[in-house]
């Protein structure tokens, strides 16, 4: 199976949830794993709600490919250049209180995809996602 489904979007906290349905109900068709659609949409809302939150854009564009092998969402905004993936680390083995406020959503983005990229094109960040289908893990849970 192969197909490609875009959105575009506004940049109001408000916009998250039809970003989500958008991204939820075209996953939806792809034949991925509970696990992999959870992982999909949580590492889609960080980088969405990171772009909301920093950026500056008025505009989000969303493509998502399905493959036969994988799924790929493509996020783009017209913010400030931003590489998610070129953020330091959190330091996850401190305890709670010892931790700096913030980093976990980028963590959450470097974790959960199979693979994930940035790029500056022109005026735009690129971020993609991908999310291998699992052998066997049909069902799973996240």
């Amino acid at each position: 199976m192969r197909a490609s489904f875009e959105l575009e979007a506004g940049t109001s906290l408000d916009d998250l949830s039809r970003i989500g349905d958008f991204i939820l109900e075209t996953v939806g068709r792809s034949g991925l794993d509970q696990r992999g659609i959870f992982h999909l949409m949580m590492a889609a809302d960080e980088a969405c709600t990171n772009i909301i939150k920093y950026s500056g854009s008025d505009e989000i564009k969303i493509r998502c490919d399905l493959e036969d092998d994988r799924v790929v969402v493509e996020i783009r905004d017209r913010g400030f250049a931003f590489n998610p993936l070129g953020a330091p680390a959190p330091k996850v083995d401190l305890p709670l209180q010892e931790r700096e406020v913030g980093g976990l959503g980028i963590h959450f983005i470097r974790t959960l995809a199979d693979g994930a990229e940035y790029r500056r094109e022109g005026e735009e960040n690129v971020l993609t996602l991908t999310i291998r289908h699992r052998i066997g893990g049909a069902g799973a849970d996240p």
